[in-house]
């Protein structure tokens, strides 16, 4: 005999709910959002709200999961209508729901509509730096105060930096050029806010970010300025060594050499007596060798002003600029031909190679 799951009560064989009860809830879920979708209208204010959360907890058994899910889905509602510019109200409109629906905010983020909320209105904020109509201190404060409201992982606030910035290198790049002022705008906001242009997230790497900060940092090695490293690489830089490029999700392949013994035989066998067989003339084995491209893992490609750095969970290769005696670029990477006597070839595939090859002639490699 199963109990209800709503009201605790015996529900009968193999039954785990009332039907009953079943209907209160589920009217409950529906009467619940519809007073989330008046607020929001703001017909209705918090004190509503909140009464009306306590009662369909008592009435259609919501529980803390119940609600923070309508929550969820009426924040994305509402999301979807706005357009920018942004005002405040919206922002105080959700951090109100916060409080009235009584649910602890990580439980109600859990879902992900808050941030998607709040990563809108940073990249809204900062698209209106773009366009001119806000300063940049005053987009960063408007970022700031909405995640003082909404907090969430350094990962999520630098994802809403980054598509903005994307937006903008796009539109920059539109004619095909980047005046002064263009790079002055992205300078600023890529000082401001801690951005490596030298350490792309992997999902802009192919896009016109890459692009912008790839030319950006060939000029400043035509005017003699070599970058210096301020982010944290998995990997030992020596002193006065920089990483001034890193890509990501790079396939490593090194030559392998493969050596079969292949025997071949001659003369003729003739028997001597029953199972004894006596052969004369010989037999040869002669070696053969062919090579192969093993991969050696999938990891990011360091560059720095004196190495190449492969690094992967599963191995990792140091090429210095002075033991390569030839590089040949393709489309998606390139072949490296090292010096030495045992040195096989390598090759790294899931790039473009244009920056790389751009670096070692500024470099005089």
């Amino acid at each position: 005999m199963g109990n209800c799951k709503y009201c605790g009560q015996k529900a009968g064989l193999f039954s785990s709910v009332h039907g009953e009860c079943q209907h209160r809830h589920d009217m409950g879920m529906t009467l619940l959002g519809d007073d989330m979708r008046r607020y929001f209208a703001q017909t209705i204010d918090e004190a509503a709200v909140a009464a009306s959360v306590a009662q369909l907890r008592r009435d259609s058994f919501l529980s803390d999961e119940d609600v923070a899910q309508v929550f969820d889905r009426t924040v994305r509602e509402y999301s979807a209508t706005l357009r920018r510019p942004y005002a405040p109200r919206s922002m105080h409109l959700v951090d109100g729901l916060i409080n009235a629906v009584g649910v602890p905010y990580q439980r109600l983020s859990e879902l992900g509509g808050s941030d998607e909320f709040a990563k809108m209105l940073m990249r809204g904020f900062m698209i209106d730096y773009f366009t001119d109509k806000l300063t940049l201190d005053l987009a960063r404060q408007r970022c700031e105060s909405v995640l003082r409201r909404f907090p969430m992982a350094q990962q999520q606030r630098d994802d809403a930096y980054w598509h903005v910035l994307d937006r903008a290198a796009t539109k920059f790049l539109a004619d095909a050029q980047l005046s002064d002022q263009e790079q002055r705008k992205i300078d600023d906001y890529v000082r401001s806010l801690s951005l490596q242009l030298n350490n792309i997230p992997a999902q802009y790497q192919k896009g016109d970010i890459a692009k912008i900060s790839q030319v950006a940092l060939i000029k400043a090695l035509e005017r003699g300025v070599m970058p210096t490293t301020t982010f944290t690489a998995p990997i030992m830089l020596a002193r006065g060594e920089s990483v001034l490029w890193v890509y990501h999700q790079v396939y490593a392949y090194q030559e392998k050499l493969v050596r079969e013994y292949r025997s071949r035989n001659s003369g003729v066998s003739f028997r001597i007596m029953k199972g004894v067989y006596y052969r004369t003339g010989g037999g040869r084995t002669k070696p053969i060798e062919h090579s192969t491209m093993e991969l050696q893992g999938c990891g990011e490609l360091y560059v720095t002003n004196r190495n190449l750095v492969f690094y992967s969970q599963s191995n990792s290769i140091k090429i210095p600029f002075k033991k390569i005696i030839g590089i040949v670029p393709y489309s998606d990477g390139v072949e490296i031909q090292r010096d030495g006597a045992n040195a096989k070839r390598l090759t790294m595939e899931g790039f473009d190679p244009w920056l790389l090859m751009n670096i070692l002639n500024q470099i005089g490699v």
